[in-house]
């Protein structure tokens, strides 16, 4: 895989049931106590999930290599818990001054436990005004950032439902965001996007193309899996609904296992 998604090489594969077949079920780890077994882990970096050895897929947000992430699939619900859990990684693994966290969600009024966290600083639903302010700031935290080498705190802006947020923007903003998309990791800022396959349109694609690395689970859209996953390949059927995701990014690929929080059931 890219340089900064990286398998985390200082244990073994960990103890737990991560592996199922036909008539089989295990259950899989939670975040949390993935997070006990890496403890510490390396400042600047997201637990992306656990790969289908049990090692921990580790992304490094200092190098801007893989860019942002578009999360999509059939399951709405699933794509969101994605998100949620790279949230909860986010600030379980960094301190506030090491990573700051945005959302912008239609669920944002739900997420208490986020909302308790230092490191959380933005929380909109997307329908609301504010969102095409919140990203002309990121433009200009950007273009702040470029040409230094002061990229702290690393900002992640996660989006629930990016097709809800580019029905509010202007054409102006949405040139912006596509802007924020090629640019903003290099300056420190990351975007990871959730979309449900059955809202792509074809006005969609242009934003959906400027995401160079991908975590995608079960689509039923042949013609999606193959736009979307790069692949020849004409379906996922072969991930587990709703636990297994596809990680794509450049020309590499590996199934993860999604790490749910203990505290996602509180929502």
């Amino acid at each position: 895989m890219a340089e900064n998604v990286y398998i985390h090489d200082r244990i073994d594969a960990l103890d737990f049931p991560h592996t199922a077949t036909e008539g089989t079920y295990y259950e899989t780890p939670t975040l949390e106590e993935i997070l006990d077994e890496l403890d510490p882990l390396p400042a600047y970096s997201l637990l992306l999930g656990l790969c289908e050895d049990g090692l921990p897929l580790i992304l490094d947000l200092t190098d801007p290599y893989c860019g942002s992430f578009l999360i999509a699939g059939d399951n709405d619900h699933t794509n969101f818990n994605i998100l949620y859990s790279l949230l909860t990684s986010g600030y379980k693994i960094n301190t506030p001054a090491e990573v700051n966290l945005h959302l912008i969600s239609p669920r944002a009024d739900e997420l208490f436990e986020l909302h308790k966290q230092p490191s959380f600083k933005i929380c909109f639903d997307p329908a609301r005004p504010e969102c095409e302010i919140v990203v002309e700031e990121m433009v200009n935290l950007v273009h702040q950032r470029q040409g230094t080498l002061d990229i702290q705190p690393i900002h992640i802006l996660a989006i629930d439902r990016l097709d809800l947020l580019f029905q509010t923007l202007s054409p102006e903003a949405q040139r912006w965001f596509c802007w924020l998309q090629e640019n903003g990791p290099e300056a420190g800022l990351w975007i990871f996007a959730s979309i449900e396959s059955r809202r792509i349109k074809n006005t969609h694609y242009g934003v959906i193309d400027g995401f160079p690395s991908r975590i995608l689970g079960n689509i039923q859209s042949p013609r999606l899996v193959r736009h979307l996953s790069g692949l020849s390949r004409n379906r996922l059927g072969d991930l587990i609904p709703d636990e297994q995701f596809l990680v794509r990014s450049e020309s590499e690929s590996h199934k993860i296992w999604l790490l749910a929080t203990e505290t996602q059931d509180d929502r």
